[in-house]
């Protein structure tokens, strides 16, 4: 059985399959959430926005939202799946979170991601190794931490990791083999770190008066490091 809800009928839901929706977010009227198999839950945390839809197609998974964050695109999760957003998240439009296979999907607070990026923890499609037969591409989870700026059109590729106050290129490749450490800037296809000990700020350049100089975030000794 497939149970879809839609705007303001995302909110505070429970069926006999285990299902649920926690919280009352502000939902856009095209907004969805659909159930199509057990035991998967939505939490939505105070303040929090949705727009976009939320698609369970297998069982024991879950998507939770921090407060006030703020969520538009589309969240497909397969079997024994997690997406966790933190306090403060905020996507541009067209955001895609893919994930299968027991893999998931972490968010820290603070997190800025810009428009049409792609978040995938997994593949869609199995491949195999023609010789030995064996699977080469399993699902693996991928780890964001907190005040993370994600330019626009980035893809975040399964297994990948990206450290607080990093700073993500428009169109950028991240990829499991190279992990972006925290406070840096990374760009290119796949990411590289271009400059280390970055911190960038949430104010928007057309939106605020920009000081040309902030205090430093980093102590003597690791500025020397």
């Amino acid at each position: 059985m497939t149970v879809v809800l839609k705007g303001q009928d995302i909110q505070n839901y429970s069926d006999e399959l285990g299902n649920s929706v926690v919280g009352t977010p502000a939902c856009s009227p095209g907004a969805s959430v659909e159930f199509k198999g057990s035991n998967c839950r939505v939490t939505f945390g105070p303040g929090s926005k949705f727009g976009g839809a939320i698609v369970f197609h297998r069982d024991n998974s879950s998507v939770t939202m921090g407060e006030w964050a703020w969520y538009r695109g589309r969240i497909t999760l397969g079997l024994d799946c997690a997406v966790s957003m933190g306090d403060k998240f905020y996507s541009g439009f067209d955001l895609q979170i893919t994930t299968a296979e027991g893999a998931d999907v972490t968010f820290g607070d603070d997190v800025l991601i810009a428009n049409q990026c792609r978040i995938r923890a997994d593949d869609s499609h199995p491949i195999y190794d023609g010789v030995t037969g064996a699977r080469i591409n399993h699902s693996q989870s991928i780890t964001v931490g907190n005040h993370v700026w994600i330019g626009q059109e980035v893809f975040v590729m399964p297994g990948s990791t990206i450290g607080s106050g990093c700073v993500i290129g428009a169109r950028s490749v991240v990829t499991k083999s190279r992990p972006v450490p925290p406070h840096s800037l990374a760009l290119g296809s796949p990411a590289t770190v271009h400059r280390e000990k970055v911190n960038w700020v949430r104010k928007h350049l057309q939106m605020h008066e920009i000081p040309d100089s902030v205090p430093s975030i980093f102590s003597a000794d690791q500025l020397d490091g």
